[in-house]
């Protein structure tokens, strides 16, 4: 029996360590852009979710009054034609506001604020509600 002790190095050399390394990153590159773009796409819903609770809103006030909501409240108010809702989504992505308010017609819009701001896509996103479009039309509608 041989008494020398042969020291092995346990380790790993640099190139190794420069695969993992490039490996990785090639992971990232690929996996990084697809996640910032599902993200921004689950944010839309927060705007989508607000526009149709506001759409509702406005249907429940036109029963009781004889207009459409022009302004957002606490409430539904026919003395004010205020209609209940937020006037900012639920998870802060986006404000919303209401535009051209008759006795036929509005436009709802959400506007993207924040970090959203990177969705250039959908920067905003309107529900517009008249006497062509009772059902209301959605835009643009790739963000629906």
């Amino acid at each position: 029996m041989s008494l020398i002790n042969k020291n092995k190095n346990k380790g790993f050399t640099l190139i190794e360590l420069m695969i993992v390394v490039a490996i990785i990153g090639i992971i990232a590159g690929i996996a990084y852009p697809s996640f910032s773009e599902s993200i921004k796409k689950s944010r839309r819903a927060d705007a989508r979710g607000g526009l149709v609770e506001l759409a509702l809103s406005q249907s429940k006030l036109r029963t009781s009054c004889t207009t459409y909501g022009s302004t957002i409240g606490a409430a539904n108010s026919c003395a004010n034609a205020t209609v209940k809702g937020r006037s900012t989504s639920e998870n802060g992505y986006y404000t919303f506001s209401i535009s051209g308010a008759t006795g036929n017609a509005y436009v709802l819009t959400a506007s993207a604020k924040g970090a959203q701001l990177k969705d250039t896509a959908c920067l905003s996103m309107t529900v517009t509600v008249n006497a062509s479009n009772p059902k209301g039309l959605k835009a643009p509608e790739a963000c629906w």
